[in-house]
């Protein structure tokens, strides 16, 4: 009986025997590490960190497409007020006590065993990261709050308009019918200077109903609910500029202590000039220091950043701002997955 079973016991062994071989030979998986290099030279330039590729995104405030963002030295996750992904961010912040010579004397290659030395005991809680909050370069236009909110008509803005060559100035009012939701009917104050040197026209007056967001032109006066042409945009209790995360425009801000009657020209240095902007990580710990050599360029800081969304959890270190040419605004970051 012993013999009769051993053809059928060989034919087994057989069998098993591909397959055995097919799973040695089968590679592990490849870890999620790597580097990505963004051009975000004319706008905002997005990655997956997930895909480990750039992305081209149309709206990213709907799309789930990808976890990071930077235009320039600014840099937004796709979550809280960014987007719909819920993408956290959390600082290590190694280097915050860094002196300026050693961030000058920071490399990739000299920052990369710090980068290496994060591991996944080092995530902290989910309370611990930030999201993406919106920081409008017009605030504090009102006091109070929901159906309490009241106007700060003692406060005035200097405009440079999404077109780039205008500018004006900027009061709110008053609001009436504010609700918990919107402000309700906001009555706005302002007045155009076609270009710099010119004189202010005359002040104009419009009311905007905030119960839906509605968009104005300050150079025309129309007001749509489509974007379009536009310098403003009222949102509930938010009034955005056409710049930086709102719009596509050039934008900006400045809040002046003169009365709104007092003040005589709007165009003042560019750097005084704010856009809409997202306090999460990135903001409230800069990857970078600005003109500590005395040559308007941008040095790394080389600190390690948490990103997570959802269970998974990436380390993110920005290594250059500049391209092999050395043009600015090419940033290249390195990343790898500590946690699925």
């Amino acid at each position: 009986m012993a013999f009769r079973r051993l053809p059928l016991l060989l034919a087994t062994l057989i069998a098993l025997l591909p397959a055995c071989a097919s799973d040695e030979l089968q590679a592990p998986p490849e870890p999620v590490e790597g580097t990505l290099t963004l051009n975000a030279s004319t706008g905002w330039a997005y990655a997956s960190l997930v895909d480990e590729s750039s992305v081209v995104v149309g709206d990213p405030t709907t799309s789930p497409a990808w976890d990071i963002a930077f235009n320039a030295t600014r840099v937004m996750l796709n979550g809280g007020a960014a987007g719909p992904g819920g993408t956290v961010g959390y600082c290590i912040c190694e280097n915050a006590a860094a002196t300026d010579d050693q961030v000058v004397a920071m490399t990739a290659a000299t920052e990369l065993a710090d980068f290496e030395s994060v591991a996944a005991t080092d995530v902290p809680a989910a309370g611990s990261f930030e999201s993406e909050a919106l920081i409008p370069a017009v605030n504090g236009w009102f006091t109070g709050e929901g159906a309490a909110a009241a106007a700060s008509p003692g406060k005035a803005w200097l405009l440079r308009l999404g077109d780039g060559l205008s500018y004006a100035k900027l009061r709110v009012v008053s609001l009436a019918g504010p609700t918990a939701s919107h402000a309700g009917q906001v009555n706005l104050e302002y007045a155009v200077q076609t270009a710099g040197d010119q004189p202010f026209g005359a002040t104009q007056s419009v009311t905007l109903d905030a119960a839906a967001p509605v968009s104005l032109d300050l150079n025309t006066g129309s007001s749509t609910p489509a974007e379009g042409t536009w310098d403003l945009r009222l949102e509930g209790f938010t009034l955005r500029l056409n710049s930086g995360v709102s719009g596509t425009g050039t934008a900006g801000a400045a809040e002046t202590a003169d009365a709104f009657e007092a003040i005589t020209t709007a165009s003042v240095d560019s750097r005084a000039y704010q856009i809409d902007g997202f306090a999460g990580v990135f903001n409230s710990h800069p990857w970078y220091r600005y003109n500590i050599t005395g040559q308007n360029r941008i040095h790394p800081t080389f600190e390690v950043f948490l990103i997570r969304r959802g269970t998974a959890v990436y380390k993110v270190q920005v290594i250059n701002y500049y391209s092999a040419t050395d043009d600015p605004r090419h940033i290249t970051f390195r990343y790898a997955k500590l946690a699925d």
